[in-house]
């Protein structure tokens, strides 16, 4: 029987090194994002919305301060499968030192992986009379499976013998990051404010079209609605972003991928037999379908949230193609928000009276 073990957190404020400061950009000011296709991905398959293998391309604007002297700069909310050696920062008076990628994020897993071997306090609720009894503890294996930890009394599992326990960290491991976080090392001979522009190559996005056609009562002539659907499995949103797709072949090499996350809950058993692997995170929401065409006696009405007269109805806002060398870049005119673990439909075209044959 598996049994969730409850966690309970006191974090301690982190510090940067001696003499070096430490800057924190918690959100960009603006951001781009231009999304590629998965290379391998047929146009007529589907995207696998458990396992996208699209990127994109992802550039922020943000302002900060900096202090005289070498000083450490966190951009916090990056996308999670971002490529560190794709990172470009410009703006800065003396460039870039060193970079890093803070992608390890503090989970109940994570946390209770890096606390091995150190100790902790464990709290029990007793049962019967429910009450609380508090003990120094100390971490002796890993997150799947059995929480064994090693008290006064000796070696014990956690959450068996029907008790109710849980595990009080004093502290969270320095290099676990509550989102994801591209740091990077800076020096400059003075303080001064500066706007700086972060781009980098994120994975796990990806898009398709999907097209709807009505055929009109004469038999011979349809309306054809064309959608772009954005997907995307990181954990990080990007309000109100500048938004492009990109079709085309493009040139690029594949650069190494670490193992997809398992998850950040942690499960725990009472006997000692490890666990199976945790299962995929679960795919994002399915989309509401794409609107359809639909007519009346009196009028065309596209539903899309809001019903007008043919010879009133505004076109709906629908992207605009551009070239981009041997590939073709189809940019949405309005700002829209590219969500964590979800999927966006934006209209690509819509064509009225088009000639139609029935095979």
């Amino acid at each position: 029987m598996r049994h969730a073990l409850a966690l309970a957190l006191l974090l301690c404020a982190s510090t940067p090194a001696l003499g070096q400061s430490m800057v924190t950009s918690s959100a960009p000011d603006s951001v781009s994002v231009s999304v590629y296709r998965a290379p391998d991905r047929a146009s007529d398959r589907a995207m696998e919305l458990s396992w996208l293998e699209g990127y994109a391309l992802i550039t922020e604007k943000r302002t900060v301060e900096i202090p005289a002297g070498k000083a450490t700069i966190r951009f916090e909310g990056v996308a999670a499968g971002l490529f560190p050696e794709s990172a470009i920062v410009t703006g800065l008076p003396s460039g870039v030192r060193e970079k890093n990628l803070d992608a390890d994020l503090l989970s109940p897993r994570s946390l209770y992986a890096r606390m091995f071997g150190r100790p902790v306090t464990l709290r029990r609720t007793l049962p019967g009379n429910g009450g609380i009894r508090e003990e120094r503890a100390v971490i002796r294996s890993a997150p799947d499976g059995a929480a064994i930890l090693q008290t006064a009394a000796g070696f014990e599992v956690a959450n068996c013998g029907g008790l109710d326990d849980e595990i009080l960290y004093v502290e969270a491991p320095k290099d676990l990051s509550a989102r994801p976080t591209l740091s990077i090392e800076t020096e400059s001979t003075g303080p001064q404010k500066v706007t700086l522009s972060l781009s980098y190559l994120a994975w796990g996005f990806d898009w398709q079209s999907n097209y709807v056609i009505h055929m009109n009562p004469d038999g011979r002539t349809a309306d054809l609605a064309a959608w772009v659907t954005l997907a995307s499995s990181d954990s990080s949103s990007f309000a109100d972003a500048e938004t492009a797709v990109i079709a085309g072949e493009v040139n690029r090499e594949d650069a190494a991928r670490g193992a997809r996350p398992s998850g950040d809950n942690l499960v725990l058993q009472c006997n000692l037999s490890p666990l199976p692997p945790p299962p995929p995170p679960p795919p994002p929401p399915p989309m509401a379908p794409a609107p359809a065409m639909m007519m009346d006696e009196e009028a065309s009405i596209m539903v899309t949230g809001m019903a007008m007269r043919a010879m009133k109805m505004e076109a709906p806002v629908t992207v605009v193609q551009e070239g981009l060398g041997d590939l073709k870049l189809y940019r949405v005119p309005v700002p829209v928000t590219v969500a964590a673990n979800a999927q966006k439909q934006v209209a690509l075209a819509q064509k009225t009276g088009v000639k139609m044959q029935a095979l």
